[in-house]
């Protein structure tokens, strides 16, 4: 491995994801090969296996590998495919999908409702709002594949100091450690949309392209929000997936 992981800045399963990443796509690996099992990378690259595990779902991510309960992990493809493929079951899963991708901060401005916003945030006119906008790009291609607007309450000025500081965590992560407490609660809705000028220049796509968005508020133990984001993502780059598990009486 040409890189030092216990050296680098960058996180253990990043460099591994680079790593056997490289591999794959100079041949190392063909379609239809097995990588070595999940201790021997683990040997190899000095780490544990929960850190192997994370780098192979970057891998998945990315469309290059796929995990068979007891056949192993599999080449799926030789390079990387744009695409997201994305699972919401958790909140551990958006930061794992943090994880996966790259925070490109645009501004961060704070504005004034007028009554479409506000009639959007569910706040009253003239309220006061910080807002931040990223894009988002995978790791392994730097493919932009999400265009964020996130609307925080201005009273939360301080977090927003620590959100300039430090892009690569998630905006409710610096949200919760200032306010001392986890996230109780988030609403998602999803929509077909198409893009703006502005979000479809930022995507690298053109004007009217069909995208997904999904907008998530989130909501403190008083039911109070605290964050609201929307993102957008070109329909051809991104995959939603979610699992639902019955409970039986």
């Amino acid at each position: 491995m040409p890189v030092d992981i216990h050296k680098s800045r960058k996180s253990k399963h990043s460099l591994i994801t680079e790593a056997i990443s490289a591999q794959i796509e100079g041949g190392k690996y063909r379609t239809g090969d097995l990588l070595p099992s999940e201790s021997e990378l683990g040997k190899a690259f000095g780490v544990s296996r929960h850190t192997v595990r994370a780098a192979l779902r970057n891998l998945a991510a990315v469309g290059l590998v796929t995990s068979h309960q007891g056949i192993g992990t599999q080449i799926q493809a030789e390079k990387v495919t744009s695409r997201y493929n994305f699972a919401f079951n958790s909140v551990s899963d958006l930061h794992q999908y943090a994880a996966q991708t790259v925070v490109h901060l645009l501004d961060i401005k704070e504005i004034v409702a007028d009554t479409k916003l506000a009639k959007y945030l569910g706040c009253k006119k003239s309220e006061h709002w910080w807002q931040i906008r990223t894009m988002r790009s995978e790791r392994i291609g730097g493919t932009v594949g999400a265009y964020s607007e996130i609307f925080v309450p201005s009273a939360f000025g301080a977090a927003i100091r620590q959100i300039r500081k430090n892009t690569s965590r998630t905006v409710f992560s610096h949200l919760e450690e200032y306010l001392n407490e986890t996230v109780a609660e988030i609403r998602q809705e999803i929509a077909a949309v198409s893009l703006t000028a502005e979000e479809a220049r930022h995507l690298q796509v053109r004007r009217n392209s069909p995208a997904l968005e999904i907008t998530r508020r989130y909501l403190r133990k008083n039911q109070d929000v605290f964050e609201i984001a929307r993102v957008v993502h070109p329909a051809s780059l991104f995959k939603y997936s979610m699992q639902v598990r019955l409970q039986h009486s």
